[in-house]
This record gives C-alpha cells, structure tokens and sequence, in this order.
C-alpha cells in the first residue's frame, strides 16, 4: 500500500503545481501578460538539464521570417505534438513526462488556441513553409520559451499572410519536392 499513497500523493501535487502554472499563467484571472513566469522558467531549465543535451528532439515548425505576427499561432500544434512524442518517451511515473505534460497543458489553453481552431485553413496556406528539424534539448526549450512569450505578447485577430510557396525545382526526370529547404527564390530561409 506504500505506493498506492506515494501515487495520490503524486497525483494532488502534479494537480497542485498544474493550478498554480495556470493561476500564473494568467487563465484564471482573464487576463494575460507574460506566460512565462520564474515557476515556468524554472520548469524549463530543469527538463533542459534532465534531458541528455545531446538528444535530437524533432518537431516541425515555421521560422518566423516566413510567417510574421502568426508565427506562434502557426507553431502551437506542432509544438504540442512534438511535446507530445517527447511524453512518450518517460515512463509512467516521471517527473520530466509530468513536467512536459504541464506544457502541453498551458498550450491548449493559450486564449489564442481558439483563433487558430478557426482559421485551419491558414495552416494549410502554410504547409509548404513547415520545416521539420531535430534540435538539441537547450536549442528545443528555449523554442518552447519563445513560443510562450509571443503568445502573451499577441492579441489576437491576426490576418495572416504567407509568403509564395518555394518554386519547386522543374529538372525534367527529377521529382519534384513539396517541402521547402533551404533557401527560396526570394533569398529568406525556410
């Protein structure tokens, strides 16, 4: 029965630090500054510091010279997913899975969220422009924190303009790709 306590105990503290994260978060208050305060920083340097630095987390994202103010919109899914994968990774009773759980958490109840439900066809504008990368540990939370801080920075009502879709390359017998790589014909990175 040792552990049958441990787990409640466990389970009222992860419920604890969720209410507070979000309670700091702003969710509650209805209002909404900056998302990440010292207990969220806090949480993010220690999953960068329980994760072997050289671990290659992959996520797909758009850089922001390709998607302007709708950048973070357009980089809240995919974060979550990845987050998601990430999760999966730690077992049942870890403290990393919690603490990522947490962020998934804080994600889905950005007030933005709601925005992008209802603009999924501006995703789909974007598709060509989503990059898939595997970046190391400190390079993924500080993504994770750059994500954070530009949500409490927006407010809301973006209309979001992608740029043209890389020309795909017209070789004959070369098949022709739908991903963007590298640079386009307009010289910015995608």
């Amino acid at each position: 029965m040792p552990s049958l306590n441990r787990s409640r105990v466990q389970i009222r503290t992860t419920t604890c630090v969720i209410l507070f994260l979000l309670t700091s978060f702003g969710i509650c208050s209805g209002g909404f500054g900056n998302p990440v305060t010292d207990d969220v920083s806090r949480l993010l340097l220690l999953l960068k510091n329980n994760i072997p630095k050289d671990y290659k987390i992959p996520i797909n994202h758009i850089p922001k010279n390709m998607s302007g103010v709708c950048w973070f919109l357009l980089n809240i899914y995919p974060l979550e997913q990845s987050l998601r994968e990430l999760a999966q990774v730690f077992g049942a009773i870890s403290s990393n899975k919690d603490n990522i759980m947490l962020f998934i958490t804080m994600l889905q109840n950005l007030p933005h969220i709601e925005q992008m439900k209802n603009e999924s066809l501006t995703m789909q504008m974007f598709k060509c422009h989503y990059r898939e990368v595997k970046w190391p540990t400190g390079q993924y939370f500080d993504y994770v924190r750059a994500i954070l801080n530009s949500a409490g920075k927006g407010k809301g009502g973006f209309r979001c303009a992608p740029p043209p879709c890389p020309a795909p390359s017209s070789a004959p017998g070369k098949k022709q790709s739908t991903k963007c790589r590298g640079v386009n014909n307009c010289g910015t990175f995608c």
